[in-house]
């Protein structure tokens, strides 16, 4: 956990040199590219890409996506299955086996939590349902030593974090919805990559990527129903509850006060491989 120094000592460090290199890293940082987002990938796993689109407007990630709009507006069921990492997938071999999991786990858990509130959840002996999957295909590694130091430099900046151009990690997702029939109606290739402002680093090798699962599950459920289309509301038997609670407010509380992502722990253990 990072140390931040204590308020009785604060403004003995915040000496006037030390605002000024303070400053001169932040105006650094802000001439700098907003973001390290590659390109999608595009490794075979959606079945068709013909049409795929590329998303204008983006901000922070790169999105080609297509769909058959008039197919989806049939699909009331969906049963979600477990998240993969791709075979041949860019995925350096210096990410644990336990740190693709904790990823894996909290795509599961994302998709999971967004899908439900647009389509009913089902198991997979239901013929009926269409199929959601999504395959990482891409991993970045975030550097806990440069998460530190952005965090502290931070700590002197009001209005938000930044961080320091290396040790920015990211995440590449391939999904598709296919509909009962084996036919695929939608499909998304998404990449993100964490900026050097306002995206708070982690001590986690894979924390950005883990953080990211939650803006690429929005964005994938979304693209699967109409604009504006109201969201179903939650049954008192959550089919999501085996992910735990959906709003953890202790570790959000967590990651305030230290100025870092932490990862929530996956419960269950996802199954796999």
């Amino acid at each position: 956990m990072l140390a931040l120094p204590p308020t009785d000592m604060a403004f003995d460090m915040i000496s006037a040199p030390r605002i000024g290199a303070v400053s001169t890293v932040f105006l650094t940082l802000l001439a700098l590219p907003a973001c390290a987002t590659k390109p999608p990938t595009q490794t075979g796993f959606l079945t068709n890409q013909a049409g795929m689109e590329k998303v204008s407007g983006t901000v922070r990630a790169q999105i080609e996506r297509q769909r058959d709009l008039s197919a989806l507006r049939a699909v009331q069921k969906l049963t979600l299955l477990p998240a993969k990492l791709q075979e041949g997938g860019d995925i350096p071999d210096t990410i644990t086996p336990e740190s693709r999991l904790l990823v894996l786990g909290e795509l599961d858990r994302q998709l999971c939590f967004q899908l439900s509130r647009r389509f009913e959840l089902v198991g997979p002996e239901d013929p009926s349902a269409a199929r959601v999957q999504a395959v990482i295909t891409r991993l970045q590694e975030t550097s806990a030593t440069a998460s530190a130091a952005s965090a502290a430099v931070s700590w002197f900046l009001p209005g938000g974090s930044v961080r320091l151009p290396v040790g920015r990690g990211g995440l590449s997702i391939e999904a598709r919805l296919d509909l009962a029939d084996g036919q695929q109606a939608a499909a998304m290739a998404w990449s993100r990559g964490a900026g050097v402002v306002m995206d708070e680093g982690s001590l986690s090798e894979v924390g950005d990527a883990h953080r990211f699962t939650a803006n690429f599950a929005d964005d994938f459920a979304d693209f699967l129903v109409e604009p504006g289309k109201p969201k179903r509301a939650l049954t008192a038997q959550d089919p999501c509850q085996k992910h735990g609670a959906r709003l953890d407010l202790g570790r959000l509380a967590a990651g305030q006060v230290i100025g870092l992502h932490v990862p929530r722990p996956n419960s269950p253990t996802p199954q796999n491989n």
